[in-house]
């Protein structure tokens, strides 16, 4: 990825959203209650990244009950699996269901993101130079 990309990926660029705006604590127990069978992670410094896919890559994803959007954090707030330290980045695997703006589902994880984020468009070879 060239460096004006990753600028424009973490610097705030892209269409505006507002996430959770609960404190930490009060969103965990809040994720806890609304989706009791899915462990969580809270993050800060978030993009929701729309992947421009083709016909055929978008048919394969949802056939699997998924769709071509994932989540970049920069800042993890924290992880109840323990797998991420606070202060870490993390990238989701892809969405099985988004709610209320906050609430991002995937196979394996429940991310609240907490604050105000940003939507933008991502290729392929951009979403792979994110490691």
């Amino acid at each position: 990825m060239n460096l004006a990309r990753l600028v424009q990926l973490v610097g705030g660029h892209g269409e505006p959203v507002n996430g959770c705006d609960l404190p930490p604590d009060e969103a965990q127990a809040l994720a806890h209650a609304r989706f009791p069978n899915h462990l969580s992670c809270l993050v800060r410094d978030w993009t929701i990244l729309d992947l421009e896919t083709t016909s055929d890559e978008l048919e394969a994803l949802r056939a699997r009950g998924l769709e071509p959007v994932m989540v970049y954090a920069l800042n993890v707030v924290f992880d109840s699996r323990g797998r991420f330290n606070a202060g870490d980045w993390v990238r989701s695997s892809f969405q099985l269901s988004f709610e209320d703006n906050a609430f991002f589902l995937t196979k394996n994880t429940l991310y609240v993101l907490l604050g105000k984020g940003t939507r933008q468009r991502i290729t392929v070879s951009g979403l792979t130079s994110l490691r």
